[in-house]
């Protein structure tokens, strides 16, 4: 397994600090559950074109796995405004949590509301299931999400053909 020496994985108290409270200069998020007064707004966040092809699965379909497959979606905002979406489970074989999907909106794009976005999600999985690993995937091809993901701490671990293999370690709440 690589690492990149810039980072480390979150795997203490002082570590998870870092996802504790977003710096001054960064955007503030919050996630939301989804439910009647939302769901159709989410459906209606987009990412660019040139991202397409790296997010190709639309919000409803994940609305619709989410309803069906037991998985958990969210609304991002700040302040009022939607700006994303994001989705986790837990994998019934090993118990693990995987973000499943995670986007912005492409309005709201290089603002800095990705990463808060992100690390809000880290902090709402981790104090709401107190978990010490966080997986997701990402296709090789999404530059911007792998140097994204890899300036939080998450490893690669792997690469099945088409998504790369991300984990972030916790320490257990």
């Amino acid at each position: 397994m690589n690492r990149d020496k810039n980072t480390k994985s979150p795997n203490s108290d002082e570590d998870m600090e870092r996802f504790g409270s977003p710096e001054r200069d960064q955007p503030t998020v919050e996630l939301k559950p989804i439910d009647e007064n939302n769901w159709y707004e989410c459906t209606e966040l987009e990412v660019s074109d040139e991202q397409k092809n790296v997010f190709p699965v639309s919000v409803v379909y994940w609305l619709a796995e989410s309803a069906y497959c037991g998985f958990t979606p969210l609304a991002v905002y700040t302040g009022e405004e939607l700006i994303g979406f994001a989705v986790y489970a837990v994998d019934p074989d090993d118990g693990s949590y995987w973000i499943m999907a995670y986007m912005i909106d492409h309005k709201f794009q290089h603002k800095g509301l990705g990463r808060s976005g992100m690390e809000e999600l880290v902090r709402y999985i981790h104090d709401k299931h107190g978990c010490d690993k966080i997986v997701l995937g990402h296709r090789a091809e999404n530059e911007r999400a792998s140097r994204l993901y890899a300036s939080l701490g998450f490893e690669e671990v792997g690469r099945d053909g088409i998504e790369i293999i991300r984990e972030l370690t916790l320490s257990k709440s």
